[in-house]
């Protein structure tokens, strides 16, 4: 998989044509299929649907999935060109699933780059499924993440734990103690938090439940939540966030749900100098916060 292949793709993507493609890359349709027929040929399966006849061609639904993988794949290429101007140990690799990247971790960074100006920050958003691998590659130096798994070569330590609440949106008119059993699941805003969360949930509720709305990118969450007729199970961090701007309330259910951990992964080796003060700042600014629990020691220099 090479750059001018992604680049082929994303080009013919936003185009929607080969021939336009080609035309805006500067190079011959030939040369431009034979560049997807190699990353197809890799990836085995096809990207394109190609009707004889028609210019216009559309994605499959596998290359629909590969979009984000490739802009992310051309994101990281490009970061491997920069640093090639910048200092190894002038940079700080940083990747975190959604959550708190919009809730939690914007204050802390801003206070981390605050504190240190010399240092290049660089911040993704991942799953906790590809955490491992981006630690281990050094494509990242620190991930954020709330499944765990085992692997020789990459750390993971507990940062903390916070509450899992409900909240309500005002016009559904429920009262501030609810039982399970009052709370319809097609108006719940679903959003998948952690393994141990998914298992309660299926089983106070049925999993082939429809919810109102199924959410994996968190920064849309204040948006679904101003309608006001819906409900959701928050952590407690995003919870107070989304009190500020949309219509809810937090109420008592008379099951708690399971609590949310959150962990972070590092290299056992070559740890980033930058480690300790962004997890100093991080426990910090969680330290009196209720509803948070923190976990682990502050690392050794």
């Amino acid at each position: 998989m090479t750059f001018l292949e992604i680049e082929a793709f994303l080009k013919i993507a936003q185009c929607g044509s080969f021939s336009a493609a080609a035309e805006k890359l500067y190079i011959t349709q030939p040369a431009l299929g034979r560049r997807i027929r190699a990353l197809e040929e890799e990836l085995g399966y096809s990207l394109f649907i190609r009707n004889k006849g028609v210019r216009h061609v559309e994605l499959t639904r596998q290359g629909r999935a590969f979009v984000g993988i490739a802009h992310r794949w051309q994101a990281l290429w490009n970061e491997t060109q920069e640093e090639a101007l910048l200092s190894n140990e002038k940079s700080f690799y940083v990747a975190s699933v959604g959550s708190l990247l919009a809730f939690m971790l914007p204050t802390v960074f801003q206070e981390f780059i605050r504190n240190t100006p010399e240092c290049s920050l660089h911040v993704t958003t991942l799953h906790s499924s590809e955490a491992y691998s981006y630690v281990n590659n050094k494509t990242v130096d620190i991930a954020f993440i709330t499944d765990p798994m085992y692997s020789s070569q990459v750390k993971t330590e507990v940062l903390f734990k916070e509450k899992l609440c409900l909240i309500v949106g005002k016009d559904l008119n429920l009262p501030h103690n609810i039982k399970v059993s009052e709370l319809d699941p097609r108006r719940e805003i679903r959003t998948q938090w952690d393994q141990n969360f998914d298992t309660w949930h299926n089983y106070y509720f049925n999993s082939a439940a429809v919810p109102q709305v199924y959410l994996d990118e968190m920064g849309f969450l204040q948006y679904f939540t101003q309608n006001g007729d819906n409900w959701a199970f928050l952590p407690i961090s995003v919870a107070k966030s989304i009190l500020k701007t949309t219509p809810v309330s937090i109420h008592e259910l008379d099951v708690e749900p399971p609590s949310r951990t959150l962990y972070y992964l590092y290299r056992t080796e070559d740890q980033s100098p930058y480690q300790k003060p962004l997890l100093e700042i991080c426990r910090r600014k969680l330290a009196n916060e209720k509803g948070i629990t923190l976990m682990d020691p502050i690392l050794n220099a």
